[in-house]
């Protein structure tokens, strides 16, 4: 796994998040337009970052906290 850093973000550099692939069925193959059906965890020399294919981290839940008077 190789790590790129952009604007102070870490990326992971892989095939899924690449803009020259496609997933095929199945989430560990995808589909390069350079070099055919390859893992999803796979990268290339021509790896171009596509911030759309990535899935956002779910946010954790808000805990509230009441304010009780004694």
């Amino acid at each position: 796994m190789k790590i790129s850093k952009k604007n102070d973000m870490e990326i992971e550099r892989f095939c899924r998040f690449c803009q020259h692939s496609a997933p095929l069925a199945g989430e560990d193959t995808v589909l390069c337009q350079k070099k055919g059906i390859v893992s999803s965890e796979y990268v290339c020399g021509k790896f171009t970052y596509d911030p759309l294919k990535r899935e956002p981290k779910r946010l954790a839940k808000e805990v509230r906290l009441e304010y009780v008077e004694l």
